[in-house]
């Protein structure tokens, strides 16, 4: 092995570490504040935390990078509409939190990446027989992990979560429209700010603001915000440097077996031994689902 190819691998581990963390973070952050408030403060914190790799890798560009990048109407109506949908499962998935575990939270979120190839369909693309294949072990595990004990067994926060893995289905094809025109970081930035000016102002009418439940809240919001947003996403960027895109989605895959683990250490969750195998699906699904992709 390459010694580029294990630090790109570390970057992406790492991501998926931060990132599977989250959600630990936005249940502790149920506690004192509104998803509305919550999600608007770690979205502009996380805007804000990316500025200095904005401006860091605008430094390595070269002119005809800086050139080709320079559309702001498409990045304006871009991160317009990518925040509108980043608000819409993020606050899907706030909400979604406070009903149901941390670590049940991060398969069913981790969906999105076999409705993304299955999406395809709405696209007159062809889907291949391993993601059907990988389709219905996802639905098996989904039925295992969450209405193991019938229909009537399955709580809010499972339905909400699924609602949020629509999204960031919704998400990536979005993204997959305009990313390509302008700069993608730029771009990341502008739908967090997108996404917490919106939630903020909804906040203001919908939510009881009080300082002193946001400072209660303040290390939640913190890790969310600057280290899931900023850092995780800075840990991609340099890993998806060093490795190909098929490896670097299966690294982050990793991410669910994270969530379980903090959901473990900080909440004490256990789940049965039907829902434990159900993630073992969800997480085979993902697995299957991402193998021999070129990118």
């Amino acid at each position: 092995m390459k010694k580029t190819d294990l630090r790109g691998i570390l970057f992406l581990v790492f991501a998926a570490m931060i990132w599977g963390f989250a959600l630990v973070a936005q249940k502790a952050g149920t506690e004192n504040l509104g998803p509305l408030t919550f999600t608007g403060l770690r979205c502009m914190l996380g805007s804000l935390s990316m500025i200095p790799l904005i401006i860091i890798l605008d430094g390595k560009k070269t002119p005809e990078q800086k050139e080709a990048e320079h559309n702001p109407a498409i990045l304006l109506k871009g991160g317009m509409l990518c925040g509108l949908v980043v608000f819409s499962f993020t606050i899907l998935q706030q909400i979604g939190i406070e009903y149901t575990t941390v670590g049940k939270s991060g398969f069913i979120t981790a969906l999105y990446i076999i409705l993304v190839p299955l999406a395809g369909l709405f696209l007159k693309r062809k889907v291949e027989k391993r993601i059907w294949f990988a389709v219905l072990i996802a639905l098996a595990g989904f039925y295992l992990m969450c209405m193991s004990e019938g229909l009537t067994a399955i709580n809010r926060g499972d339905i909400l979560m699924l609602m949020a893995s629509v999204g960031c289905a919704v998400h990536i094809y979005a993204i997959d429209y305009f990313v390509n025109k302008v700069d993608p970081v730029k771009f990341s930035s502008l739908q967090f700010l997108i996404t917490g000016i919106i939630s903020l102002v909804l906040a203001l009418f919908l939510e009881d603001l009080r300082w002193q439940n946001i400072f209660a809240t303040a290390v939640p919001i913190l890790y969310a915000g600057i280290i899931s947003c900023g850092l995780g996403y800075t840990f991609q960027i340099l890993g998806q440097k060093y490795v190909e895109p098929a490896k670097a989605s299966l690294l982050l895959s990793s991410e669910t077996i994270f969530t379980m683990l903090a959901g473990m250490l900080f909440f004490q969750e256990m789940l049965s031994i039907k829902e434990y195998i159900g993630c073992g699906f969800i997480f085979f699904a993902i697995i299957l689902s991402q193998i021999q992709r070129k990118s």
